[in-house]
């Protein structure tokens, strides 16, 4: 484990200064995945849970045990066992286990929460069991929707008590529009559309908008290793990359069950291409050092890395998708390239590694535009949903 991950477990200090003059709230934030699990689901509860925390609230995580042993912090319980699946075009997780409903019921009454917000609603295993296991316990259900998809057929065929239960629930928040429209295919809601926020106080620019002279082209893809997540796009488009920019590098940052295939086929680049393996705490100096992060997901909901990468400064190549266009606006900060067209990538970096005025003008947009998702003002506005949840 990373020195950040054990720094970020520490208990935030409770400065009750947002939400003074209304009552502390207990709330139970149930996630299907958290650390150390990597992804945006586990950091978004995470850092929702200390944002929480430092304004004055009592907000405890409780997902399923994962198996590895390592310490959680305080606010942090585990119930059942996660299982890996493959779901949705990648990696997915589910929890197993004698009992979870009765289990999580108890943990609910025994917290005595005012609230409990369920992430990944309406899906295997937490996000059915968890809404039940609150009924039981008499706590009104907040939802919240993280995930596009082009189908479903659980839903299709199981959309009636699906609706049922999620007309149960207090609010409906998605985080993007494309996850409404998503959701919208086969249940009938009001949705909260309340994005994933970043941690700009550690996220941040230090200066480098582009390469000092002799410098070697630096291009980042951090991500799992799965096939949603495009990485053989970008080993595709880097010898023509390397042709224009002989000394040029993509550090390949994550990892998955997908990592040895990837390495078979970046061998043939040779030391164009750095498997670093799972980062974490080292995340904001892996964006800082680069010229241009790309990602060339094929399926996404939101983008977390972009918001990271922006608020580092920068400069992006990112899939033509409605969440991403959401996510980095009209001012700039990155270019939109068309998914798995390996030649349209590979123009894309050469035109930005040759032109290092717009990659600082692009910097600059994507620091502003990062501005607008900090988690203060995020939890601020999830908070206000959790206030009319109780009052329901």
């Amino acid at each position: 484990m990373s020195l950040q991950i054990e720094a970020s477990f520490r208990v935030p200090a409770r400065v009750d200064v947002r939400d003074r003059g209304a009552p502390s709230l207990r709330i139970a934030l149930v996630a299907e995945d958290y650390y150390p699990q990597l992804g945006g689901v586990p950091e978004h509860v995470h850092h929702l849970a200390s944002e929480l925390i430092r304004v004055g609230h009592e907000a405890t995580i409780i997902t399923s045990w994962m198996g590895d042993g390592h310490a959680d912090p305080p606010y942090v319980r585990r119930v059942g066992r996660s299982r890996v699946i493959y779901s949705n075009g990648g990696v997915a997780r589910v929890t197993t286990g004698w009992h979870l409903t009765d289990r999580l019921a108890r943990v609910f009454r025994d917290g005595a929460f005012d609230v409990v917000h369920v992430h990944g609603g309406l899906a295997p295993t937490l996000g059915i069991l968890a809404p039940r296991a609150a009924a039981r316990a008499h706590i009104p259900v907040v939802a919240t929707f993280h995930s596009w998809f082009p189908r479903s057929v659980g839903y299709r065929l199981f959309r009636s008590p699906l609706q049922q239960m999620l007309e149960r629930h207090a609010a409906a928040i998605a985080v993007s529009s494309s996850v409404v429209d998503a959701m919208s295919r086969y249940f009938r809601t009001h949705w909260h559309v309340i994005p994933n926020g970043v941690d700009i106080d550690w996220f941040h620019g230090n200066g480098r908008h582009h390469r000092a002279s002799g410098d070697a082209p630096h291009l980042l893809f951090l991500g799992r290793l799965e096939p949603r997540n495009g990485l053989a796009t970008l080993l595709a488009a880097m010898p023509a990359i390397v042709a224009r920019f002989p000394d040029a590098v993509l550090t390949v940052a994550g990892d998955g069950p997908f990592r040895g295939r990837y390495e078979r086929e970046a061998a043939p680049l040779g030391t164009h291409v750095r498997f670093v393996g799972s980062v974490l705490g080292d995340r904001p100096d892996r964006y800082r050092a680069a010229d241009l992060y790309l990602c060339p997901t094929r399926r996404a909901s939101f983008g977390v890395t972009l918001l990271e990468a922006m608020a580092c400064g920068t400069p992006m190549i990112v899939s033509d998708l409605p969440a991403f266009r959401d996510v980095v606006g009209d001012d700039g900060p990155a270019v939109l390239a068309p998914m798995n067209d390996a030649a349209a990538w590979a123009e894309a970096a050469i035109a930005l590694l040759a032109d290092p005025a717009r990659r600082r003008t692009m910097s600059c947009a994507g620091r502003r535009r990062a501005e607008a998702f900090r988690w203060s003002t995020v939890a601020e506005r999830v908070l206000a949903v959790y206030r009319h949840a109780v009052r329901c």
